[in-house]
């Protein structure tokens, strides 16, 4: 036998066990990445994925910025609306302010009836003090003035009591009546009392009403 022609078919028989245990080789045009570009890969990614969240957060800190600085001038606004509120509180001319109430004090002296009747027609009513503090403010008033003035009190003959014009009846804390309780007799006060006198007597009265808004 021929010697070389046993070795060739030894060599095909061994190059061809070779091919069917080696794998598959990849085509040419394959991409083969390093492993330096897939870690760039994964870092960028991941870079991406912290911008979206940071963006994310950016925007809602932003669209929730606005309601805050809407509720703060809100605030303020309510703080400041009682301050608008008492400046257009206003008295009408001749009135004097006094708390909630303006006053006009008259100028000429009339009987009771005929200051109360004057009072309706400025769309008020004769003076209700309701405290010891405007009892004392009404007293400056009549000592700077020189002059008593009517108030809406008077005896109710049927009753035998003092009432306001309001209908309700005199605080004995508040104001001591004196003088003869007559027939007919009303409350005027000067600058050390409130006393009582007939209604037909000539004094000067001060009306009241409630300081509107304008």
């Amino acid at each position: 036998m021929d010697t070389s022609v046993v070795y060739a078919d030894l060599n095909l028989a061994r190059t061809q066990r070779f091919r069917r245990a080696s794998p598959p080789s990849l085509h040419s045009d394959a991409c083969r990445c390093p492993r330096w570009h897939r870690l760039a890969l994964k870092l960028s990614c991941a870079g991406l994925i912290l911008l979206v969240l940071s963006l994310t957060g950016l925007m809602q800190f932003l669209v929730q910025k606005p309601p805050r600085e809407k509720c703060s001038v809100t605030a303020q606004e309510n703080m400041a609306e009682p301050t608008r509120s008492s400046a257009v509180l206003t008295c009408p001319k001749d009135w004097h302010p006094y708390r909630d109430k303006c006053l006009f004090i008259s100028q000429t002296s009339r009987t009771w009836t005929e200051g109360l009747a004057d009072c309706s027609v400025k769309e008020a009513t004769l003076l209700l003090i309701e405290n010891e503090e405007e009892l004392r403010f009404i007293q400056d008033i009549s000592k700077k003035k020189g002059h008593q003035f009517s108030i809406g009190l008077n005896d109710v003959q049927v009753e035998k009591i003092w009432k306001w014009i309001n209908g309700s009846s005199l605080n004995l804390q508040l104001l001591q009546i004196t003088g003869k309780d007559k027939e007919n007799s009303c409350a005027f006060i000067s600058q050390t009392e409130v006393f009582s006198d007939i209604c037909s007597s000539n004094n000067r009265w001060i009306c009241q009403k409630k300081r509107k808004h304008v």
